[in-house]
């Protein structure tokens, strides 16, 4: 089966960039997972920060949320410390997103933005500099 949504990837400085597009399946959930794990080949080598852009995800299938929990399992052991999820209050993704982080034993700390500005501040104030381009 194709891929069903898209998505974005790119680093820049400590902080790994990724804009999640349209409603996903499993199989989309794998070959966002697997070009994840790819690009941050160097970055994994000490702590890391992430921005999650998701104000066009549309949610996915069970599928796709089975593969972002070993996602979340996977961030966690490769030194992900930080992550700035940026999307317009929903509360249909705030759930949707804290049931996978609950069935994920995460350590790394997440915080929720509604703009991008506010989000690269904080990592800012994290040690993860990094502005909007």
């Amino acid at each position: 089966m194709l891929g069903h949504g898209h998505y974005e990837l790119k680093i820049k400085n400590r902080v790994l960039i990724t804009k999640i597009i349209g409603a996903w399946n499993k199989e989309e959930g794998e070959q966002h997972f697997c070009e994840l794990k790819k690009i941050s080949h160097d970055l994994v080598k000490q702590p890391w920060a992430m921005v999650v852009y998701l104000d066009e995800w549309e949610l996915g299938t069970p599928g796709s949320d089975e593969v972002t929990i070993e996602l979340i399992k996977w961030l966690t052991a490769n030194k992900l410390v930080k992550v700035a999820e940026i999307y317009s209050p929903s509360l249909l993704k705030k759930v949707h997103i804290q049931n996978m982080v609950d069935r994920s034993e995460t350590l790394f700390e997440r915080q929720c933005f509604s703009d991008d500005q506010a989000a690269f501040d904080w990592l800012n104030s994290q040690g993860f500099p990094i502005e909007i381009s």
